[in-house]
């Protein structure tokens, strides 16, 4: 690829890369402001109810808690999608860049290293050539062995997060309607497994067994 193409390639692929990150800005600024419209409205219906409908504040906290876990979960599956879409980028991303004559250590090739340290086996090791190397990197997608850490962190602390929304509502199940109870559970149970497939479905952190696979799969090249 001569340095035209490449640096055409690269402005079109790093435009659909921008898109799709400020999606993701997006979708985290939605969830957090939905979540807290949620808590504070039905919180202060909570406080409220004591005065006007004793029989009734507990069934706020179960809704708020249903639907907040609702959302959790599909944030966190509409993020990885999208994740898993820039992740495809990486290997053109990968090609133009080295046909430009970046270092490993700029552009995509360092972003990776940071935000995926087992990926440093890849750029950082003398096993294969530049091509090779944006070679592994697609394997590695195909894989879905992509993911970055922060997400793994950030997915633990939503599981968290619906974990004690789901033993909330188990703890006033006795004190709300029937039908709301069964509801909120089941909403929360819904988000959590709306997590779980996103976390298997999508891009994962690379174990350092795929990361040898695509090593050795690519130095025989």
């Amino acid at each position: 690829m001569n340095s035209d193409n490449a640096r055409a390639l690269l402005q079109s692929t790093q435009s659909l890369r921008t898109l799709w990150a400020g999606a993701i800005s997006r979708d985290f600024v939605c969830a957090v402001a939905l979540n807290a419209a949620i808590w504070t409205y039905f919180l202060k219906g909570y406080v409220e109810s004591f005065s006007t409908n004793p029989s009734e504040p507990f069934s706020y906290l179960a809704l708020a808690a249903g639907l907040s876990s609702l959302i959790l979960g599909l944030w966190r599956l509409f993020t990885r999608h999208t994740y898993d879409r820039i992740a495809g980028l990486y290997p053109d991303l990968l090609i133009c860049e080295q046909s430009l004559g970046l270092k490993t250590n700029q552009g995509t090739a360092g972003y990776l290293k940071r935000t995926i340290p087992r990926l440093n086996r890849i750029f950082s090791g003398e096993e294969l050539n530049p091509n090779q190397k944006s070679k592994a990197v697609a394997f590695l997608v195909r894989k879905n062995s992509m993911g970055r850490l922060s997400h793994v962190v950030i997915d633990i602390i939503v599981i968290a997060v619906i974990i004690g929304m789901f033993v909330l509502c188990l703890s006033i199940y006795s004190k709300i309607r029937l039908p709301l109870a069964i509801g909120s559970i089941i909403a929360t149970i819904l988000g959590f497994l709306l997590l779980v497939f996103s976390m298997l479905s999508f891009q994962r952190y690379p174990s350092q067994a795929v990361i040898t696979a695509a090593i050795a799969k690519y130095e025989e090249d």
